[in-house]
This record gives C-alpha cells, structure tokens and sequence, in this order.
C-alpha cells in the first residue's frame, strides 16, 4: 500500500554541476526524508532502452562526513554522483544510517568490533537487531512519482535489487565495485561472504568498476 507523502522541488548546483533536488516526506522526523538528485540524460549517451540509471544510497555519515577509512560508502556516493551527472539519471538518498538501523546501533556494533573483535554483521547479530532492515517501498514511491519505471540499478547489493522489483519495477543491476584498501577489506569481505553481496572480492574496481 502506498505511503503518504509531501514533496518539494528546487534547482540545484553541486560541484558535480547542475540537477534538481527533490526532498519526500513521509512522516515527521527526519529519517523519514528521502532526498533525490535528478540530473536529465545526456542527448548523447541516452539510454536506448528507456531505462534510468540509479543509485540508492542510504546515509553513512561515519564514511560520508567524517570520512571514516574502513568502508566504501564515500566512494560509492562519489562514484555515482560523477556518473549520474555525466549520463543522466537519479541518486536516490536515504536519511538511515547503520543500513537502517539507526546510528546509536551503528555505533554499538563498532564499540563490539573493537572489543570482541567482530565485524558489523555479528555485532549486529550479537545485538539481537536485524542484519539490514531497510525496506525499498518509499524508494519504489519516489522514483515511481518521478516517472521511473525502468532502473537500470547501481549496486552489488541483490536485496535492493530484489526490493524494487517486489514494487514492480523492472530493474537491471550494474556493478558498483570501489577497489578495496587495507582498511576496507575486511568489511567488503564481510559484505561479500555473509551479506550476500554481489562482487568478485580481489578484483574490485577493475571490469566491473563504475565507467
């Protein structure tokens, strides 16, 4: 069942260049915000099959502010900016952080991790909370309120895959893979073997990088 919702529209210039900020409202704290970059496809690299390339990404402030070394989600940000503002396309923006989770969870997990030694899906699964509990159906609402029907979808992770396609998009996944560093391996490689994670762990960001 959809969602209700208020939305508000602007333009907007980045260091990227120029798009259209949108922001949805679906309740009255701020996570319940999502934010939307709408840049239009390039005349001449359109996508022939009337797709639209996305990125749906949910809020790693760790990574994104305080440019935290031991994951990829400031990259991956970075990454698809640049290609959604080259060729056209959306980057959706969830307000959740810890994949949903919340912060204070986020940062408990972390505190275990340094304690006991475990990585961010046992921690969370040490604190009785579920591994990643974001849902997809007020992304499905937004891109759907946009016009979007085809995705043509940045991502390693099949369950945002999967969730959209429960929203009755069609959707066409494309690698989003950033080469690991030394502190980040070990949380791709978590990704990867527990989470289900859709990547060739080694080989990161070399065929299958973002062009």
């Amino acid at each position: 069942m959809a969602q209700q919702f208020e939305s508000a529209s602007c333009s907007f210039k980045s260091h990227y260049g120029l798009a259209t900020l949108h922001v949805y409202a679906f309740g009255p704290h701020e996570e319940d915000n999502i934010l939307c970059i709408e840049v239009p496809k390039s005349s001449g690299r359109a996508l022939g099959d009337g797709s639209t390339i996305v990125r749906v990404q949910s809020a790693c402030y760790t990574a994104e502010i305080f440019r935290s070394t031991d994951c990829d989600c400031h990259e991956q940000l970075h990454g698809s900016l640049e290609k959604v503002f080259r060729d056209g396309g959306l980057v959706v923006y969830m307000i959740c952080d810890g994949r949903g989770a919340g912060l204070l969870t986020k940062i408990r997990g972390l505190a275990l991790g340094d304690r006991l030694g475990l990585d961010t899906h046992d921690a969370y699964v040490r604190l009785g909370v579920p591994v990643d509990p974001r849902d997809y159906h007020r992304v499905a609402q937004v891109l759907k309120d946009l016009g979007v029907q085809h995705v043509r979808l940045l991502t390693n992770n099949p369950r945002k895959v999967d969730g959209l396609v429960a929203e009755g998009l069609a959707v066409a996944r494309v690698p989003l893979e950033i080469p690991p560093t030394e502190d980040s391996r070990p949380y791709l490689h978590t990704k990867q073997q527990k989470m289900g994670h859709l990547f060739q762990f080694g080989g990161m960001g070399d065929a299958d990088a973002v062009p």
